[in-house]
């Protein structure tokens, strides 16, 4: 079977060579049966290929050239079997040859050849031209990829209908699940009007409670009017304000009215001149009738470390200033201890209790001291004319740790040194700050147990046991 290649494009476009041998090597390489264009046909490797003769078959062999061998379009995976009429192309985008079989051609019409019993064998078919044979080829690829785009857009439009059943049903289960919180924020409201009205001296932090469960339930509505909602958020919000309730109901069982009675006289307003003239002013508590009294280190000690100029102190209900001296500074917690100038006796508190045993995560406790400083003492910020009134706040422990009292209350700049009552009336925790983020909501202190083991020897007497 002789083989013509004809080389329909590439450097040696149009020519076209015959060969009548069982291997035919294709590349650039000299020794090469059918050479092509050693500078211009790049695509091409130095032994591309080969077609091999064997029993009247004929195999295209890619020999590991760099950029493939293809037929018709399709690259071939190590051999393939071609036929008359196929395109080659060494390279995707290389030089193309059409194989003609000239054994074929020659015989393409032949006398039927006859076999026992006269009988004529049945003629070979006509072979198709190489344009119907590439347009077969293009039809089946095409035809296998019109099919797979049918099959995705089939997924594609179950996917969307089964996301639009999902969203549906997801958005009517939000709707439904935003009804019942509105229902509890109604049944919250109703719940806190009647708090109020039971105790007064909770009025105002019910207000804002109110307030604040008022505008959760617009949210609510709103999400509602559109079909749904960040449900999860307005439900973790919605339980933190119920929480807020109870927290304030237990807060109602203090008897804010006798801590005071005991306490009140024993917490004082502070005045500190810094070492660098800054002018500061706090809380601080008597803890002893010799005048030893505690506040904040931050209070009576600027960043740079140095001993203020002068300190004095004005006790609740009094208007008389007393000049007063740093004692000792704690190294470890946000506390210090003053001494005032003079014999006394001066007020203190009733005692200190240990945090540890005296308090547990919500029990209910109030903090006495002077928040925003001079503006809530009394004289409206003139500190030569004061008699100061302390406040008190009611709130519920909500952490209790070795270092750290956390308080849900409502406090200000000016409390820091305040110290917080347990419902016998003892001091558990010194107030140092809180987050800026709460407004004043969330209250850290300084645990007591941490004050009684830095105390002076002097303040011993103080020290209570449960």
């Amino acid at each position: 079977m002789a083989l013509e290649l004809r080389i329909t494009s590439g450097a040696r476009a149009g020519a076209r060579e015959r060969f009548d041998k069982s291997v035919v090597s294709l590349g650039r390489h000299p020794m090469n049966d059918l050479r092509l264009d050693v500078e211009r046909d790049v695509d091409v490797s130095g032994r591309h290929a080969e077609l091999r003769v064997t029993d009247g078959r004929v195999l295209l062999v890619d020999l590991g050239s760099t950029n493939g061998t293809y037929v018709n379009g399709q690259v071939i995976d190590g051999e393939r079997a071609v036929f008359d009429g196929d395109l080659i192309a060494l390279g995707k985008d290389g030089p193309r040859i059409e194989l003609r079989l000239i054994a074929s051609m020659e015989s393409a019409a032949p006398e039927p050849t006859r076999v026992s019993g006269g009988t004529p064998a049945p003629a070979a078919a006509p072979r198709r031209d190489t344009t119907a044979r590439i347009a077969e080829a293009v039809e089946k690829q095409t035809g296998t990829l019109r099919r797979s785009m049918y099959a995705l857009a089939a997924v594609l439009v179950v996917g969307l209908v089964a996301a639009y059943v999902i969203g549906e049903r997801r958005s009517a289960g939000e709707v439904a699940a935003m009804r019942t919180l509105l229902a509890r924020t109604d049944s919250l409201n109703r719940a806190l009007s009647a708090a109020a009205g039971r105790d007064g001296g909770m009025a105002d932090a019910y207000k804002v409670l109110q307030a604040e469960n008022g505008a959760l339930a617009q949210q609510i509505s709103a999400g509602i009017a559109k079909g749904g909602g960040s449900v999860e958020e307005l439900s973790a919000r919605l339980a933190a304000a119920e929480r807020r309730l109870v927290q304030a109901r237990t807060v109602g069982t203090l008897d804010a009215e006798a801590i005071a009675k005991l306490n009140l006289r024993a917490v004082a307003l502070i005045a500190v001149e810094m070492a660098n003239g800054d002018l500061e002013s706090g809380t601080a508590f008597g803890v002893t009738p010799q005048g030893l009294l505690v506040t904040n280190r931050h209070v009576v000690q600027g960043a740079d470390g140095q001993p203020p100029k002068r300190i004095a102190v004005i006790f609740s209900e009094s208007n008389r200033w007393i000049a007063a001296r740093l004692v000792k500074v704690s190294t470890s917690d946000d506390l210090a201890f003053i001494k005032l100038d003079g014999s006394g006796p001066f007020p203190s508190v009733v005692g200190i209790g240990s945090s540890a045993r005296a308090v547990v995560v919500g029990s209910p406790v109030a903090i006495i001291g002077y928040p925003l400083g001079t503006s809530t003492a009394g004289m409206d910020g003139d500190i030569s004319t004061i008699t100061a009134h302390a406040t008190l706040a009611r709130g519920t422990i909500a952490k209790s740790l070795d270092d750290i009292l956390q308080i849900d209350a409502f406090v200000a700049s000016g409390s820091s040194g305040s110290p917080v009552f347990n419902a016998q009336g003892w001091v558990v925790g010194v107030v140092y700050g809180g987050p800026a983020e709460a407004q004043g909501r969330i209250v850290y202190s300084v645990p007591s147990d941490r004050l009684i083991r830095q105390l002076p020897t002097e303040g011993a007497s103080a020290i209570k046991s449960p």
